[in-house]
């Protein structure tokens, strides 16, 4: 579907050294989404600091703060009657864990060096977040007027779950009556070496994503003296569950891995074409195949994963309790009783409590794929990285925008950024950065989604 004609606007893009020395400004500030905490003053000091860099944006746009430290900036349509469009990013990063000796520039200094933007947030996702901006900044330059009113969300605690930021500023909209033609956020991106057989990139777009549950294990048994000890002990039961779990994974399905697969079959050399092609054949030799990688595995289920290990405070003391942590992610429409049945009926042990500590809602089923919003995304994508491939996929983290499903049928998650292998994907990770060159493309892209979304 072609993008609706808007008027001929002179648009100029800042150029990469312009928008990266914002983006290391805002890198600089360390806004670290704790889970016991929230230092509020690093997020004021973000706040005047957008103003500054971006004077058009505060002049023209309605800003609000939800919960003191959100933005949700309002640009209104010149045609208010339609559903608005939104863009999303958070303020927010991780903390860093460790000494930073590790990194190459300290975490926080947003050093401009080698091509690169360094620091927490770079990628995760303060250049996202300058992206949009930078965007929305641009296109006033230009006069741009959208038809529908286009709304900019920034929550301040994704990193925490998102219940103090995306979720008040879905809560205020929806009081408000608002409702979303579609919304852009966090998710895929155009990457490298994700495919068997396909050497080049291909772009994903996250149509779903999966809900998450917190599980705790806790066994309590006798205490002694570990100088003679019993025939069992609570470190040996908890042992005993964790590993039927971890030897009985949750079964497969092809059901969120079909799309993806027939998105690709274009694209693939003719052995594989042949192969994931006939499903209706080889369905149980391809899950057996994909469950092989944890990438592609996480498509197929719901994943158990253990995390946290704790018991015991002596050595020659037998502990009394001994507990374990799971993270699981549940793939789009399935109940978390699901879950614990298959806990339960894999530990088949009732010297074991299983506890859902904490859960996300259910995140809805996949989006709808055939309309003219995710139609104009992927003329968009096209028209800055070339003919590659785009295909559909189940996020398996958590986002922001699953807090606003409840005011929006067209939720999108793509980030125009490019990661030639995977290995180059630095989220959260030692050295975070991103390079430079990439930063007017980002741009180009939101200016392009906010211009095709808008006038619709």
């Amino acid at each position: 579907m072609p993008i609706p004609a808007t008027p001929e606007l002179k648009i100029q893009i800042p150029d990469s050294q312009a928008i990266a020395r914002r983006l290391s400004a805002v890198v600089q500030v360390p806004t670290i989404s704790y889970e016991d905490r929230t230092l509020t003053e690093p997020f004021l000091e973000l706040h005047r600091l957008l103003e500054q860099q971006y004077p058009r944006v505060h002049q023209t746009l309605q800003r609000e703060k939800i919960n003191e430290l959100s933005l949700l900036y309002t640009w209104p349509g010149s045609q208010p009657e339609l559903p608005g469009v939104a863009f999303l990013a958070h303020q927010d990063v991780v903390p860093v864990i460790g000494d930073q000796a590790n990194w190459t520039h300290p975490a926080f200094s947003g050093a401009i060096e080698a091509g690169y933007v360094w620091g927490r947030g770079s990628i995760d996702m303060k250049s996202q977040l300058v992206a949009v901006l930078e965007a929305a900044e641009t296109l006033l330059a230009a006069g741009f007027q959208p038809k529908r009113t286009i709304y900019l969300a920034f929550g301040h605690d994704e990193e925490t779950g998102g219940k103090q930021g995306a979720h008040a500023i879905s809560a205020v909209l929806q009081a408000r009556g608002v409702h979303f033609a579609a919304l852009m956020d966090e998710g895929g991106a155009v990457s490298g070496g994700v495919a068997p057989g396909i050497d080049g990139l291909i772009a994903t777009v996250a149509y779903a994503e999966k809900a998450y549950a917190n599980i705790t294990l806790e066994v309590k048994a006798r205490a002694g003296h570990a100088s003679t000890p019993f025939k069992t002990s609570s470190i040996a039961i908890l042992s005993r569950a964790i590993t039927r779990i971890q030897q009985n994974p949750m079964p497969a399905s092809l059901e969120f891995a079909r799309p993806t697969i027939q998105a690709l079959l274009p694209y693939l050399p003719l052995p594989f074409r042949l192969f994931f092609s006939q499903l209706w054949l080889t369905g149980p030799l391809v899950k057996l195949v994909l469950a092989e990688e944890p990438f592609s595995n996480a498509l197929l289920r719901n994943t158990i994963a253990p995390t946290i290990l704790q018991s015991g405070y002596k050595f020659n003391v037998l502990p009394e309790k001994a507990s374990a942590g799971f993270n699981c992610r549940l793939l789009p429409g399935r109940p978390l009783q699901e879950l614990l049945d298959h806990f339960r009926k894999v530990i088949r042990d009732e010297r074991v409590s299983i506890t859902c500590v904490d859960t996300s809602a259910p995140s809805l089923k996949p989006v709808s794929l055939d309309t003219p919003f995710y139609h104009a995304m992927e003329t968009n994508i096209r028209s800055l990285f070339g003919q590659i491939p785009i295909c559909p996929l189940v996020m398996f983290g958590s986002s922001d925008s699953r807090h606003y499903e409840n005011i929006c049928s067209s939720i999108y998650r793509f980030e125009a950024l490019r990661f030639n292998k995977p290995e180059d994907d630095l989220t959260h990770g030692v050295d975070e950065r991103v390079e430079i060159a990439q930063l007017p493309a980002m741009v180009d892209f939101n200016l392009r989604m906010m211009q095709s979304w808008a006038c619709l």
